[in-house]
């Protein structure tokens, strides 16, 4: 932790995954090894500023989350907007997962509040620091990265929190495509030899389905579906009745159930043994059916993504797929890779389980490190890649007739002042330089 004496500013570098069920969080004070994984639930509820007077002020930060921010608007006056976030959020609004919704536009409170957990999990005393930001957004998003930046550029500068009012200062932000850390990290691995195959980088999460293609080192546009998790548990909610899609132990129950059938029993209602048993059978069969018919769903796709040399899977949804991945793929050539070959470390590996924090992971250990070279700094270990070592990885800078890129996988978008229209333009950054922040 920082001395609390110290009169140095406070430089945080953070990666955040939206993910539809589970935001999760990597952030590390720049000059500093150990970084911190915080998680926080994605639901979201919007409420009056009169609800202010009754939320809790004590417990878990991550169940006491809200922010007030100015919202910009279009149409009529700029407005305050207040919205829990998380298990606040469900707990005391009815607050929903909200998947149909573009992840950009539920982007800014789930940052803010992101911002304020960290700064108390960290337990900085301040309450203005400077703010190296990476926020994942699925492949068929990536065209409103440039709105996001801009809201984000406003919002941050003043926020209300549960702790009072935060102050951002906004070093750098990346926008990065969903799966954008595995491909770096399976591009470091591979070496040149990325440049002679083919790959497909699919994300399967609990909202949607992404995925892009390199082929031979070069990024082509993303695709993003409705097929997540959640595709499956509507299938299921057809045949149970009473099912809380909403309820996050609801798709808990259902993944453990597949090792431990006897959980299934908690999706029950009734009351009595016999309806319970009745109920078990039937849920057990129906899960069965839904999770057939979702793995046919998914495979629908993955064809019209065409082939190619290897398919790098990750997301904790198609960690729950692994075996009927394996075996469609069992008489192909393509080589599955998942979830990047990235390792996370067992502290934090153990707090969501089926590899759901690797793409987070590497990419934050990527752009923690192109922060540090940007800044001049130095901390004692590698970063956040794969696992912690006793010693320093080269910097890319340090080798010049091989440097590593720090490639964005879609185009960096920059937005024209003068009239606001943005524009396009392919860019593989060094690692030692940063995108600018709004134009």
């Amino acid at each position: 932790m920082r001395n609390k004496q110290t009169k140095q500013p406070i430089n945080l570098v953070m990666t955040i995954d939206l993910g539809g069920s589970m935001t999760k969080i990597v952030v590390q004070e720049l000059c500093s090894d150990s970084p911190l994984v915080l998680l926080m639930e994605s639901q979201l509820a919007d409420f009056a500023e009169a609800s202010l007077n009754g939320l809790p002020t004590e417990g878990r930060s991550s169940d006491r989350a809200w922010v007030g921010f100015i919202k910009p608007s279009d149409d009529t006056e700029d407005e305050k907007a207040y919205y829990a976030v998380g298990a606040l959020a469900r707990n005391r609004f009815g607050g929903l997962f909200q998947l149909h919704e573009l992840k950009y536009e539920l982007a800014i409170p789930k940052i803010l509040a992101a911002v304020w957990l960290a700064s108390i999990e960290m337990s900085l005393q301040a309450k203005k620091f400077n703010l190296y930001l990476n926020v994942l957004l699925p492949s068929g998003e990536m065209s409103d990265a440039g709105i996001l930046k801009s809201r984000l550029l406003s919002c941050l500068k003043s926020f209300d929190t549960p702790d009072g009012i935060r102050k951002i200062k906004f070093n750098a932000c990346e926008v990065s495509s969903e799966g954008s850390g595995l491909y770096l990290h399976r591009k470091k691995a591979l070496g040149d030899k990325v440049y002679s195959i083919s790959q497909v980088i699919v994300m399967l999460g609990f909202r949607n389905a992404s995925a892009f293609v390199a082929r031979s080192g070069v990024i082509e546009p993303g695709y993003t579906s409705d097929f997540g998790m959640h595709w499956m548990l509507n299938f299921l909610a057809r045949s149970v009745s009473g099912l809380d899609k909403n309820d996050p132990r609801t798709i808990q129950i259902i993944v453990e159930g597949t090792s431990n059938p006897e959980l299934l029993k908690k999706l029950s209602r009734k009351s009595s043994p016999a309806d319970i048993e009745a109920d078990f059978q039937s849920i057990s069969a129906a899960i069965k059916l839904a999770k057939e018919e979702y793995v046919r769903a998914i495979v629908r796709w993955l064809k019209s993504l065409g082939t190619a040399s290897e398919i790098v899977f990750c997301g904790g949804t198609a960690e729950y797929l692994r075996p009927e991945l394996e075996r469609y793929y069992s008489n192909d050539a393509t080589e599955i890779v998942w979830h990047g070959g990235v390792l996370v470390p067992d502290e934090f590996e153990s707090l969501l389980g089926s590899n759901r924090l690797a793409d987070v992971w590497a990419l934050h250990g990527m752009f923690f490190d192109m922060v540090t070279s940007h800044n001049g700094t130095k901390n004692k270990n590698s970063s956040t890649t794969n696992k912690p070592s006793s010693k320093r990885e080269k910097s890319p800078t340090d080798n010049k007739q091989n440097p590593l890129l720090y490639t964005s996988v879609v185009p960096e978008i920059k937005v024209s002042k003068p009239t606001g229209e943005i524009t396009y333009k392919r860019t593989e950054r060094p690692a030692d330089t940063l995108p600018p922040i709004g134009g």
